[in-house]
């Protein structure tokens, strides 16, 4: 990284050029000062003789002599539209301004392209609500701008609006693009080696011998028949988010207390309900997906708190072609109900859970901050971090796998018709507050409460960093928002949760259940709810249900994404090794799934609150970041400290493990 220039004058002008494709310039760069008096400097050329200025990534340091000039409050900044050879763009990180005679530091974050020609200024640390901010005119051009760039389409009847094209600006790096292919390339040069060195699957032992190379043993291969294996997925696995407190059966559902009373430890199933030891999976939601399971688990929490299965229903109305299945009954037989409810569960998982209530949401959310908050504003200042590149990973990643013929159509039993008939189904009662709440999800699901499910490691852990997020949240919110006039002449904010509310077909979102009242935003606790949700789902929540994939999917008995023939239907069959490998999806298959399900489990972006671009300058957000990052580590510490007692370590809420955005 170049840092070039002298250290001579009353003050210096660090410039930083941003570090993307085709950010350097060799335009002409010109900067005025401005005090706090308001009084202007002359005009300043920043040049080096003899030296490149402004090439992609560097730092470029200018001289500027300007006697009893006092403190500055504003920079005025421009370019010029060379004419010849090289680049005329110029995209700037931040300048920053030292104060040789008084000793300070002023910093100007611009994060921005420069236009040709027009002259704009800054205030020190860009931090302003917009009712404050005395640079309206060119605040206001700016977002008319930006709206014409970032436009709502929803691709697909019942999902979530997406970004109409992908703006330059949330393109991938070329570092970060190199990584993904040159990943994907290798991957696949191995399954082709192991293609050709194996035999072909005949027992599931068999399905064993795959792991080598770029693909080591996943966690699922051990013990995944285990009913506490499988009980710890349902908890603790991919889908975290849908096991919920049974109050009672479901009157559809054909289990009964003699059925399962046996597995209850002496105690009656009406003792279980009341004593809330009892659980249940309903995944009603795929009714009308094709060639997947709509299926229904009940769960026991055992004397060591354990979680076991204890009947499994593969569809939605009991009857003799729909038993219910039980752990009693034959290996083989058991064995299949639980792969054929874990197709559902796995189906639900990849399509809402992890694509539609992450990627999805998140885009839908990244467009609204860009048309609504202005890059000034101190909240597009806060969240800007954490949509760096969900755009570009669901517009060039996500793209290709949801082609005709791609991984979602292959690779999955639903196929590309079910997954977007998946997602419009559970996008239908998707709730921003219920779903998107970690503690609100928790109470919805009953779950709230820690002396109940005690080994829910998910819920314990998640709620930590939930909590340390928040907390950061709040410190900003509150720094910024000290009175009802702060949130109520807040226009870009209520113009940006207006448009989550607004339905789809009336240019917004269609968010159910964002904080606020029917005119809008009227307290700090609704802002802090609405960012706060935004963060931990792009850090978090992702983290927890895309990072565990390989573990998961890597070893198809333990957890199907698709499966051959049809379910069981009958308890009096007997069922043998032979019917479940023919259930299973052949070697091919599987390590087509193993290569995707590792390229989605590859983390190489910074961890949370280690931000690639800073965008926060101000003392009271340098500070919040500060301690937020001090309490990410303390919770880091916490859980490797569980870890060494938990039957089933879990580190989905490690912050190490956790990115600060959506970005694989």
């Amino acid at each position: 990284m170049g840092n070039r220039g002298s250290k001579q004058g009353d003050y210096q002008v660090l410039v930083k050029t941003a570090d993307r494709n085709g950010a350097g310039t060799d335009a002409n760069i010109y900067i005025a000062l401005i005090n706090t008096n308001g009084k202007r400097s002359k005009d300043y050329k920043l040049d080096i003789r003899f030296h490149d200025d402004f090439e992609q990534g560097n730092q470029d340091m200018y001289p500027i002599s300007l006697k009893d000039f006092g403190v500055i409050d504003k920079i005025e900044l421009w370019r010029d539209r060379r004419i010849g050879i090289g680049n005329n763009n110029w995209c700037v990180e931040w300048i920053i301004v030292r104060d040789n005679v008084r000793d300070e530091v002023y910093e100007f974050p611009i994060n921005r392209w420069i236009t040709a020609g027009l002259k704009r200024r800054w205030s020190r640390y860009d931090s302003k609500l917009p009712q404050n901010d005395s640079e309206h005119a060119q605040r206001k051009k700016e977002l008319e701008e930006k709206r014409q760039v970032y436009e709502f389409e929803q691709k697909i009847d019942g999902i979530p609006v997406q970004a109409v094209v992908l703006p330059k600006d949330e393109a991938f790096t070329p570092d970060y693009m190199k990584f993904i292919i040159t990943t994907k390339l290798k991957m696949k040069m191995h399954t082709e080696l192991i293609m050709m060195s194996t035999k072909k699957f005949k027992t599931l032992e068999d399905m064993e011998d795959v792991y080598r190379y770029s693909f080591h043993r996943p966690e699922g291969v051990d013990g995944w028949d285990n009913d506490l294996k499988f009980g710890n997925l349902v908890m603790n696995g991919c889908n975290p988010n849908v096991i919920q407190l049974c109050t009672e059966i479901p009157n559809n559902f054909g289990v009964t207390a003699q059925m399962v009373e046996s597995f209850l430890e002496g105690k009656t199933l009406d003792e279980c309900l009341q004593n809330k030891r009892i659980f249940i999976v309903n995944h009603k939601v795929l009714e009308g997906v094709q060639n997947v399971t709509v299926p229904i688990g009940l769960f026991y929490a055992n004397v060591n708190n354990d979680l076991i299965p204890i009947a499994i229903q593969l569809y939605q109305e009991k009857g003799p072609e729909n038993p219910v299945f039980l752990p009693s009954d034959p290996k083989y037989t058991w064995i299949l109900a639980k792969m054929w409810f874990n197709l559902g569960d796995a189906s639900y998982h990849e399509a809402c859970t992890h694509l539609a209530f992450t990627h999805f949401i998140l885009e839908s959310i990244s467009v609204a901050v860009n048309r609504h908050l202005s890059p000034s504003h101190p909240l597009y200042r806060l969240v800007a971090p954490h949509l760096h590149f969900v755009m570009a990973i669901n517009h060039r990643g996500l793209g290709k796998l949801l082609d005709k013929g791609g991984a979602f159509d292959v690779l999955f039993s639903m196929g590309l018709k079910g997954t977007f008939a998946l997602i419009a189904n559970a996008f239908k009662i998707w709730s921003f507050t219920n779903n998107g709440n970690l503690p609100a999800n928790l109470k919805h699901r009953r779950l709230d409460d820690p002396e109940v499910l005690t080994k829910y490691y998910y819920r314990e852990d998640g709620l930590k960093v939930w909590e340390a997020i928040r907390n950061y949240v709040d410190t900003i919110v509150k720094e910024y928002y000290t009175t009802d006039d702060d949130i109520g002449y807040d226009f870009e904010l209520q113009g940006f949760r207006a448009t989550l509310v607004r339905s789809i077909e009336n240019g917004g979102c269609g968010f159910q259940d964002v904080p606020g009242v029917e005119d809008g935003i009227t307290t700090t606790d609704q802002i802090v709810d609405i960012f706060t949700m935004i963060i931990f789902t792009a850090s978090g929540g992702h983290a927890s249900t895309n990072f565990g994939q390989y573990d998961q999917y890597g070893f198809p008995p333990n957890y199907p994404a698709l499966l051959r023939g049809k379910p069981p239907n009958s308890k009096e069959k007997e069922y043998t090794e032979q019917d479940v490998m023919a259930a299973l999806p052949s070697k091919d298959t599987m390590l087509s799934s193993m290569t995707l399900s590792k390229l989605l489990s590859t983390k190489n972006t910074e961890s949370l609150g280690e931000y690639e671009t800073q965008f926060l300058y101000d003392q009271t957000s340098v500070n919040a970041l500060r301690t937020f990052k001090r309490t990410l580590t303390e919770i880091g510490k916490e859980i490797n400290v569980k870890n060494r007692v938990r039957t089933y370590p879990y580190v989905r809420f490690h912050p190490d493990n956790i990115p600060n955005d959506i970005s694989i």
